[in-house]
């Protein structure tokens, strides 16, 4: 593991602090599920980001976010993202998974 260093002002330590509260861990440990969860929200919404403007697959999309082609289209259809997708893109992913 590694440390790292950042600067934060209060309302993100106060932030922190609760989650840490809640969770009843400290704030390293408040921190890491934080960066963790949000981190793979960014991803996850970039990768639907840059699918909707047709500029990845469904496939390349899953791969911007680190999880499978099943995740990413449950992620794209809770999103309401899914509206281009078409029987090729289907087809494309299917055999990606043989």
């Amino acid at each position: 593991m590694e440390n790292v260093t950042a600067r934060m002002s209060d309302e993100e330590l106060d932030l922190l602090d609760r989650l840490a509260e809640q969770r009843g861990g400290g704030r390293s440990d408040a921190i890491r599920e934080a960066v963790r969860r949000g981190a793979r929200e960014e991803l996850i919404r970039i990768a639907l980001e840059r699918y909707r403007e047709g500029e990845v697959g469904m496939r390349g999309a899953a791969e911007i976010a680190g999880v499978s082609i099943a995740r990413m289209m449950a992620e794209a259809n809770d999103r309401n993202v899914l509206s281009n997708y078409d029987e090729a893109d289907l087809e494309a992913d299917v055999d990606a998974l043989r």
